[in-house]
This record gives structure tokens, C-alpha cells and sequence, in this order.
């Protein structure tokens, strides 16, 4: 809530990273897939 307050665009992780990539976000590191980027919006 604090970081929505503040402007930014968040997302609530309810089904966990698993979740995350299933809707065809982005990921970093070992392992990344490619997908939508998300961004700060500011």
C-alpha cells in the first residue's frame, strides 16, 4: 500500500513467482524468461 501511495504500480503476488510467469511477466537472473516489463511508471 505504501509503495501504491507513493505513485508506484504494484501487483499483489497471490499465487506466488509461479503465478508471475504464468501471466507472462518478466523474470531476471538464472533461469529468466523473456515476457511483459514491468515498469516504475513515474
Amino acid at each position: 500500500m505504501k509503495l501504491l501511495a507513493h505513485g508506484f504500480q504494484v501487483r499483489e503476488l497471490l499465487g506466488g513467482l509461479d503465478w508471475w510467469k504464468r501471466d507472462g511477466y518478466a523474470t531476471e537472473g538464472e533461469g529468466s524468461q523473456a515476457g511483459t516489463e514491468i515498469t516504475c511508471g513515474c
